[in-house]
């Protein structure tokens, strides 16, 4: 991993030449929240068939699991790889439509710079480049009543929406100490098509001087 880490450094920022790699910090995510300053176009699916598009946005809050492993070079360059998965709700969307729990998975590689604060805090820039996944189910939504069986029987069925995208956009974030090889981290992500992404989770490692070898 460090071997191929570095390769990807050397190919996205050729001054890294000069510059040895040390394998900083593995973020563990846990917590994250996206939103969307436009819409965000869907693939619409029924019975699995592709039946044409649609706009959605809203703020996905939700949990789940991803892992970045993080490298840090001697000049302050940092290159990170990740992958993760979110499952949550969608909130201030369509107050028409009933929204199913949502599946987010997202991949991105990242080259940036770190600045050390002292001995316990960590602030980082990226760019990250990479794509993301998203799908759930969309349905009208109606009120319950005393003939809710017939009510639902007459709704058509539910509608999957789904997306496959680039992301691209700038991060900024920190890593905040708590123990030798323990860290908090937060960070926040702006894309060029108007996505935000607010993230935060536990951090293994610790902090590499500005210039080590």
């Amino acid at each position: 991993m460090r071997r191929i880490a570095f390769l990807l450094g050397l190919i996205a920022f050729p001054s890294l030449c000069h510059a040895k790699e040390t394998f900083e910090y593995l973020d563990l995510l846990t917590v994250e929240a996206v939103g969307e300053l436009s819409t965000q176009i869907y693939d619409v699916r029924v019975d699995k068939r592709f039946v044409g598009n649609r706009g959605e946005a809203g703020v996905l809050v939700g949990g789940g699991f991803g892992i970045r492993p993080v490298f840090r070079f001697g000049n302050g360059v940092r290159l990170s790889l990740e992958a993760s998965g979110t499952w949550g709700r969608l909130r201030d969307a369509d107050p028409a439509t009933s929204y199913s729990a949502v599946t987010r998975a997202e991949f991105l590689t990242g080259i940036g710079y770190e600045w050390s604060l002292g001995r316990a805090v960590v602030i980082h820039t990226a760019t990250l480049v990479g794509l993301d996944y998203v799908t759930f189910e969309v349905a009208p939504r109606f009120q319950f009543f005393d003939a809710s069986a017939e009510a639902a029987a007459a709704t058509p069925g539910a509608t999957q929406l789904e997306r496959i995208d680039l992301r691209l956009g700038q991060q900024l974030g920190a890593h905040v100490q708590l123990a030798s090889a323990v860290a908090l981290f937060g960070d926040g992500t702006l894309d060029y098509d108007g996505q935000w992404r607010i993230r935060a989770g536990i951090a293994i490692g610790q902090p590499i001087k500005r210039g080590m070898r």
